[in-house]
């Protein structure tokens, strides 16, 4: 007879574990998925990974080691067309290294876009 008090015991054990899980888990948010970051929030975020620690977080250049990172808001970056400045993104040079390796032509156009929005105040 032990043997099935034992069993029982257990059985209602697992059964009170379910219960507890079951009500636990009636949250209505469990199982969905966060909402998706918007492209804008992927370009910023893509900008403070790639260019910030160089650019500066607003795009204003600095002094790194001996190079002297040109801003994004002024300077030839203002004054360079978009398909400029994507190249100079994707192939780099003058210091820059080049991010056509790690970046697709999308996120390379979208930061281009991202600079001359948040960096420069153009649309």
């Amino acid at each position: 007879m032990p043997r099935g008090r034992d069993c029982k015991r257990a059985f209602l054990t697992a059964a009170a574990c379910l219960a507890l899980a079951a009500a636990v888990g009636c949250d209505t948010r469990a199982g969905k998925p966060a909402p998706a970051a918007s492209r804008a929030d992927r370009t910023r975020a893509l900008y403070e990974r790639n260019c910030a620690t160089c650019h500066g977080p607003r795009g204003e250049g600095q002094q790194v080691g001996t190079l002297s990172v040109p801003s994004l808001r002024e300077g030839l970056a203002l004054a360079s067309t978009d398909d400029r400045l994507f190249t100079q993104i994707a192939n780099g040079g003058a210091g820059m290294p080049p991010f056509k390796y790690t970046l697709d032509d999308r996120q390379i156009d979208d930061l281009v876009r991202f600079i001359r929005a948040e960096m420069q105040g153009k649309k």
